[in-house]
């Protein structure tokens, strides 16, 4: 029996309403208030109890995908970039901005980098950018708020003496 359950469940249409076979069937009572109840089910031709489930379900859609609360994945994502220690910045778009950097400031004579020299630099920047995003989200917890702003960043860098202190 229980595993003809799980089938029902698991199988049928996409038109399944919520009191269909699969589910408990919906009850109510008489009007003269005696104890008696009647079921109503698509397949017994019962008047109100499909009509109201069309209106709670629409008629092609699927089961609703479960929802975490909020919060519960944002957790999940930091324990896991935690662990990692795997570079976060996509290495084809860190160098094309180093090559245009390096374009713009350095002389033309120097347009070269070797393998490691850019590793270490997308390291240190990454390195870097944690930081400030950890220290910028200590100001705005400091501030009595969860949403990182751009003074945060500015406080963050005065107080650690990264970068122009503007």
């Amino acid at each position: 029996m229980a595993r003809t359950k799980h089938f029902a469940t698991r199988t049928g249409s996409g038109n399944r309403t919520a009191a269909g076979p699969t589910k408990t069937p919906t009850t109510r009572g008489t009007e003269g208030g005696d104890n008696t109840q009647q079921t109503t089910s698509p397949a017994t031709g019962g008047r109100r109890g499909p009509r109201r489930a069309r209106q709670a379900m629409p008629r092609g859609s699927q089961k609703k995908p479960y929802r975490y609360k909020p919060g519960t994945v944002a957790l999940r994502e930091i324990r896991h970039f935690q662990k990692q220690t795997n570079l976060l910045i996509p290495a084809a778009s860190f160098i094309r901005q180093v090559r245009s950097i390096t374009h713009a400031l350095a002389p033309p004579q120097i347009n070269r980098w070797t393998a490691e020299a850019l590793v270490a630099l997308q390291e240190a920047a990454e390195d870097y950018l944690v930081g400030l995003f950890s220290d910028s989200m200590l100001c705005a917890i400091h501030a009595r708020r969860v949403t990182l702003m751009r003074k945060d960043f500015e406080l963050a860098r005065r107080l650690g003496g990264k970068g122009r202190p503007w």
